[in-house]
């Protein structure tokens, strides 16, 4: 019996705890004032590799290329996921590389636009649902200015129901375009 605990311990250390939702990728969430990791000119990144074949219920969801702005994200491998965000000659797109079980959105990430120009993503790294720090909605503030929320989970948050909201405010320099993390918050919702 004691064998079989301290394995069964041993592969749930090994495998990063018991639910992946509180794993904690999304750090960079806790910074008061993080660090860029966006610069002018960058290209758009490509999609990542997802071992797993994608439902081809799920993709039959994803958007269709409307604007060129969309088309270029797409040609970089990512599915183009919910509406776009625009104002201000400013787009937020959001692209996914592949699906879970529910068709919910693996591996994405909000790509960022201003005069048709790439300015930067608003994540340093890829994000899955129900994950600590998966990006929930983004606001269009003035032609400088938008905001994103994060997802937050607790070490006993259920995958369901993440109990805080972190708040990130982006700046975003017209020349070149670069949008950059200028301020965080946290609340519990």
């Amino acid at each position: 019996m004691r064998v079989a605990s301290s394995l069964f311990i041993t592969l749930i250390v090994a495998l990063g705890g018991v639910a992946g939702a509180q794993d904690k990728s999304a750090s960079w969430l806790d910074e008061v004032k993080p660090a860029s990791w966006n610069t002018a000119g960058s290209a758009i990144p490509a999609a990542p590799k997802i071992e797993a074949s994608a439902d081809p219920r799920c993709q039959s969801g994803a958007r269709p290329p409307q604007l060129e702005e969309d088309t270029r994200v797409h040609e970089r491998g990512w599915d183009l996921v919910g509406a776009f965000q625009g104002g201000w000659q400013i787009l937020v797109i959001r692209g996914a590389a592949g699906y879970d079980g529910m068709c919910r959105p693996r591996q994405y990430q909000d790509f960022v636009f201003v005069r048709g120009v790439f300015a930067g993503t608003l994540s340093p790294h890829p994000a899955d649902s129900r994950t600590d720090g998966a990006p929930m909605q983004v606001f269009l503030q003035s032609g400088t200015r938008l905001i994103a929320e994060y997802q937050r989970y607790a070490a006993t948050d259920p995958a369901c129901c993440a109990s805080r909201t972190t708040t990130v405010t982006f700046d975003i320099a017209s020349a070149p375009p670069v949008v950059r993390p200028v301020s965080v918050s946290t609340v519990k919702r």
